[in-house]
């Protein structure tokens, strides 16, 4: 019997930025309520760390349902309000063109100043169907989803997976450097990637797939110093053939089948 349980829950309301942590959220098959609802664009494209390594320093962080507190260091907070987005050029995700609204020039003089670059924030208007362009992912595609993730609603990771890796390494990484949405503890290594459904009390999850890393992984997300640490390492006993992202693998994606709720200490059922 596998006896795990819930150790933590972050939301990322805007893709890319420091994560905010939960004791409980509300989740629903597009994902974790706060989770992604949000994100910056450059050049009218969207933007994550790799391209705009001053993300991990703004925090996001939900007041209630509709007000978002954003914070940089150096500069003054920023009160997001309800009721401030208007159309907008649709966006571009995987050859799709999505409807968005624009969050207005004060937010986005806001983030402009603080990260030094000319954004704009953005929100989709209307969930659409998603379309990851991958057979692995092919349980998701046609579903409705309304959250700027990279693959799929939610991020499954491991606390002894993470200890296993920092077994192997000079200086250990914390987890954040995974941007993992439920972070579980009592799973023996690596296991998340063989189960097949992630049974809480009030909620029921499908693994889906897992999770190729990106170069993101190998910033510090409290200094900003860049490595080939955590990557090297974990390429060397968790790379997969023909991967769709390069198959360095740590987590695993998974979809949310029904609406319910999820919190700190919930244990994971059969």
């Amino acid at each position: 019997m596998i006896a795990a349980t819930v150790s933590a829950i972050t939301i990322y309301p805007i893709k890319g930025c420091r994560g905010q942590s939960l004791q409980q959220a509300q989740l629903t098959p597009m994902g974790l309520a706060g989770d992604r609802e949000y994100a910056l664009l450059l050049a009218g494209q969207w933007v994550n760390q790799k391209t705009l390594p001053g993300l991990r320093s703004l925090a996001a962080i939900w007041r209630d349902d509709n007000s978002l507190l954003l914070s940089y260091p150096g500069c003054e907070d920023f009160l997001l309000g309800p009721g401030v987005g208007k159309e907008a050029a649709p966006i571009e995700i995987y050859s799709k063109s999505v409807a968005v609204e624009d969050m207005g020039e004060h937010v986005a003089r806001w983030l402009s100043a603080a990260l030094g670059a000319q954004l704009q924030l953005v929100r989709m208007v209307q969930p659409v169907a998603w379309f990851f362009p991958l057979s692995e992912f092919g349980e998701i595609n046609g579903q409705p989803q309304n959250k700027f993730v990279d693959a799929a609603p939610v991020l499954i990771a491991s606390e002894q997976s993470l200890a296993e890796l920092n077994s192997r390494l000079q200086q250990s990484v914390l987890m954040d450097r995974f941007r993992a949405n439920i972070v579980l503890s009592g799973l023996d290594s690596y296991l998340e990637d063989e189960l097949p459904n992630f049974i809480f009390p009030n909620s029921h999850l499908r693994r889906l797939a897992v999770c190729e890393r990106c170069i993101v992984t190998n910033i510090d997300q409290q200094s900003g110093q860049t490595s080939k640490q955590p990557l090297l390492t974990l390429s060397q006993y968790r790379r997969r053939e023909s991967g769709y992202a390069g198959g360095i693998m740590f987590g695993i994606y998974a979809l949310p089948l029904v609406s319910g709720s999820i919190a700190v200490g919930d244990a994971l059922g059969g």
